[in-house]
């Protein structure tokens, strides 16, 4: 297994991490899971110092999907989809915001990979869906899970009954991406969201993240409730940001 197949760079509070197969549009195979979990065993290590995770393909394509190779050979089912899975449940877990971006494929694995993401940024080249039937195939990494609660459970049944292949755009009118630009600004844009991101206090968006977590699943009395009695509230930087401010 090799590092080089999942990069990452580092700087100012920013971690990238970028799929590093583009000879294969960055097709997931069992190596590069090992890969990016070791990427994430980094990323929890230093937590402290990494404000936003940006996660990105290199090449044409962010990911083509899960490698037909690796599931003929077995990797699709038993221990390996379970490992696959859980480093996609560890890359959403992560305490702060995860931006995935997509360029070019985004299917099936490679979407259920972006679903583990809290932000999705797209360009207009993006192809998204979910081919799991076109195969034979059903969910064993999130599908079934995150993109109902993305979408809504209508419009992820109409992707997966139909394995229809959705655009840039129609992926934001559709709410599976945030946003959605031209491929030429793809780039610019993710790094004015990233700077937003990461101008804001950290411990603040790190509370958000866990507060939407804690409570996606209670009824809306209970959540209310659970923010009350259980929110961060005020952090140490306010009075500090107040006083720039006002400057």
């Amino acid at each position: 297994m090799s590092e080089d197949l999942v990069l990452r760079d580092e700087k100012d509070g920013l971690c990238t991490l970028t799929l590093n197969r583009p000879q294969k549009l960055n097709a997931l195979n069992y190596d590069v899971f090992k890969a990016l979990a070791a990427h994430i065993d980094h990323i929890e290590a230093n937590s402290a110092k990494i404000g936003c995770v940006v996660l990105r393909g290199t090449g044409r394509s962010f990911c083509a999907g899960h490698d037909l190779d690796d599931i003929g050979g077995g990797g699709e089912g038993g221990h390996v989809a379970s490992f696959e899975s859980r480093t996609i449940e560890r890359l959403s877990e992560l305490p702060m915001p995860v931006v995935c971006v997509v360029q070019g494929h985004c299917l099936t694995g490679g979407l259920e990979l972006a679903l583990g993401g809290d932000i999705l940024i797209v360009a207009e080249s993006a192809k998204l869906a979910d081919t799991h039937g076109k195969w034979d195939l059903v969910p064993v990494w999130g599908m079934s899970q995150r993109l109902p609660r993305r979408v809504g459970r209508a419009k992820a049944m109409e992707m997966m009954f139909t394995s229809r292949t959705y655009s840039g755009r129609q992926a934001e009118a559709m709410g599976l991406a945030n946003f959605c630009v031209p491929d030429a600004e793809l780039d610019a844009a993710v790094d004015a969201f990233v700077k937003e991101v990461l101008a804001n206090s950290w411990r603040s968006n790190r509370a958000n993240k866990k507060l939407l977590s804690d409570t996606e699943t209670m009824s809306l009395k209970a959540a209310l409730a659970h923010e009350i009695h259980r929110s961060e509230g005020r952090g140490p930087e306010m009075v500090e940001r107040l006083k720039r401010m006002r400057k």
